[in-house]
């Protein structure tokens, strides 16, 4: 890959000159109780990627994750991954205090005009869409959608950007590449996984658990994981330790699980959100069952059911606890029907791409450097 051997050989001989390269690399990001930890999700994925092969050149780097005051939900995570954090006080705050080479923007509030700025600093910039709803001023886009309307980006980005489209790109941690692949009939038929997302802000969590609460016709294992930052954190550890008591399921629950690829591994069925949780699922050929929590995820939904990946529900606001309790059952007794869904799920996401070819394309951005005192 050109541009990280570049940065190999500028290091090599930096190095003879008792001097040091420094890739700087910027992402703009924010996660709330509002628009959920998902794009600050995707975007730490894509930073441990690009760690991965940086340190494996012998590439010095720094990385920095800049957030505006209100949406630093998650910055916790950022230490202990070796990132920098900085805040800024707007969303479309300057940033120009921020060195770096490159930028990374994942943002449905910043277009063109913000990218422009970035750029004209000298930076490269990327861009992580999946709107298609406004310009961008970037050298590299990155949009997972499954659905083809053809290009879509044609009129709003410059013609000398390069395009990553399709589920093959999505940014999936790398315990999803190393957990083995499982013959479905094997898994345990009675199985769930109930995961909405870190934050859940429309608490469908809850809504869930009263669905499961309901259900006499079948036993099940339950496994619920949410996040720290959930709003509704105390009533979901309430509803999970009651309905332990009263019924005969058994409900666990995990609060900023670190093994979700085991436990999608595990499950026979997902109860979850659209959006990121879609590529999650289908590498690890689970069915599931979704409820759309934002207006971005509904049209990517509705293929994916169409191509019998998973089974489109609604959108949040018009889903009942009887229609999740009556379709949960429905599916897990008929076996041949979740087998065949997981069949179509597995041939969505390619294991050998993902995140380290995304990683690859994001570096190739980098041409030699000028060089820098470490």
């Amino acid at each position: 890959m050109r541009g990280l051997e570049a940065c190999r050989s500028d290091v090599q001989n930096t190095e003879r000159n008792g001097r040091a390269l420094i890739l700087k690399i910027a992402f703009r990001v924010d996660a709330n109780s509002e628009i959920g930890t998902g794009h600050v999700m995707r975007c730490l994925t894509l930073a441990k990627g690009i760690q991965n092969l940086l340190d494996a050149s012998g590439t010095l780097h720094r990385i920095t994750f800049v957030n505006s005051q209100k949406s630093t939900l998650l910055q916790e995570r950022y230490g202990p991954c070796n990132l920098n954090h900085e805040v800024v006080q707007h969303i479309d705050s300057d940033v120009g205090h921020v060195d770096a080479d490159l930028w990374i923007v994942d943002h449905y509030q910043l277009d063109e005009t913000f990218e422009q700025k970035l750029s004209l600093t000298g930076a490269k910039v990327m861009v992580i869409d999946d709107l298609a709803s406004r310009p961008h001023y970037c050298d590299l886009l990155l949009d997972v959608n499954f659905f083809d309307k053809g290009n879509r980006y044609e009129m709003l980005v410059p013609p000398k950007c390069k395009m990553l489209l399709g589920p093959e790109y999505a940014l999936l941690r790398q315990e999803f590449y190393e957990q083995p692949t499982q013959d479905f009939m094997k898994r345990n038929p009675v199985r769930v996984l109930v995961c909405f997302g870190g934050s859940d802000p429309s608490n469908m969590t809850s809504l869930t658990l009263d669905a499961i609460a309901s259900i006499k016709e079948v036993q099940l294992q339950v496994d619920i994981v949410i996040g720290s930052g959930h709003q509704a954190k105390r009533d979901v550890i309430a509803k999970v330790s009651q309905i332990n008591l009263i019924t005969k399921h058994n409900i666990r629950l995990h609060i900023d699980c670190d093994r979700i690829a085991e436990l999608m591994k595990k499950a026979s069925l997902m109860v979850g959100a659209g959006g990121s949780m879609h590529w999650e699922r289908c590498i690890s050929t689970l069915p599931a069952l979704v409820i759309c929590v934002a207006e971005n995820q509904v049209e990517t939904t509705r293929c994916l059911s169409k191509e019998n990946v998973c089974k489109y529900l609604g959108f949040w606001d018009q889903v009942s606890v009887t229609d999740v309790a009556r379709t949960l059952v429905s599916l897990l007794q008929s076996p041949s029907k979740l087998k065949a869904m997981s069949e179509c799920a597995g041939n969505i996401v390619p294991r050998h791409s993902g995140t380290p070819c995304v990683s690859k394309h994001v570096l190739s951005l980098l041409q030699p450097l000028s060089l820098e005192q470490a």
